[in-house]
């Protein structure tokens, strides 16, 4: 595993012919009274950097986005967002250049629900509108490892969900001095109604839905650092093999 930051100019020319790069994408937006607004950055961060470690094809991991589509998170505050268009904009950018650079297997790995759209439709706007010689794959950490977490119960509550048991166990694991605990929300009998607004195999928008739930999906009653370890190495492994077969799908 490679950082891209960490590389001189000539070295990353180098590396990129043979390599696969991997772009984190997260997001500066609210999580909930208790979790720093940099969480979804943090986690996919770790992720992707363990996941490129663990991987058996040479990976090069660039700095994380830390801004994306996260307007619906603007009226709790503490919120940064780019609009849909332009945050494709920039990915797209983003994509361009690496491919300037001489990459041809580019991977854009998001970590928050409300990038996921751009994230899938970046690679047609690379290949086919601006006519670029790469391979480019765009998956959501969740997406990627969905047969894993869907044999695996956590017992924290809907995963990624927001701001609940899943995202609060992940902090524990990695930034623990940055969890309020003295804030989280007290148990609650029910998901919030943000948990049941998705019906499987549509993506469904509600207005109201963010307010209604506090901006949460559940409480972080059963979160734990060892449940957030757990959850972390069993994506990035989902991740690391999902970058093998993509690096050799380009040979």
């Amino acid at each position: 595993m490679y950082r891209f930051e960490e590389q001189t100019r000539d070295r990353l020319r180098e590396l990129a012919p043979s390599s696969t790069v991997l772009v984190p994408v997260g997001s500066t937006e609210q999580h909930g009274p208790h979790l720093p607004v940099g969480t979804d950055t943090t986690i996919v961060t770790a992720i992707a950097q363990r996941a490129a470690a663990a991987a058996d094809v040479p990976v090069v991991v660039t700095p994380t986005l830390p801004y994306g589509f996260a307007h619906h998170h603007l009226p709790f505050g503490g919120t940064v967002s780019l609009g849909l268009v332009g945050y494709l904009d920039v990915l797209t950018d983003i994509g361009r250049s690496l491919a300037v650079d001489g990459f041809r297997r580019i991977v854009f790995l998001n970590g928050h629900g409300g990038n996921d759209g751009a994230v899938r439709s970046v690679g047609d706007r690379i290949v086919f509108e601006r006519e670029l010689d790469v391979h480019v794959a765009g998956t959501s950490y969740w997406t990627c490892a969905a047969d894993a977490l869907a044999d695996t119960d956590l017992g924290v509550g809907p995963v990624p969900g927001h701001a609940g048991g899943f995202e609060t166990s992940c902090m524990l694991a990695l930034r623990p001095e940055l969890v309020r605990r003295e804030l989280m929300p007290a148990p609650e009998p029910d998901l919030q109604p943000l948990a049941y607004s998705d019906i499987p195999g549509a993506t469904i928008r509600r207005a109201g839905v963010w307010a209604a739930s506090d901006g949460r999906t559940d409480d972080s009653r059963h979160a734990s650092a060892e449940t957030g370890e757990r959850a972390l190495a069993l994506i990035a492994a989902s991740v690391a093999a999902f970058l093998a077969g993509f690096h050799r799908s380009a040979q």
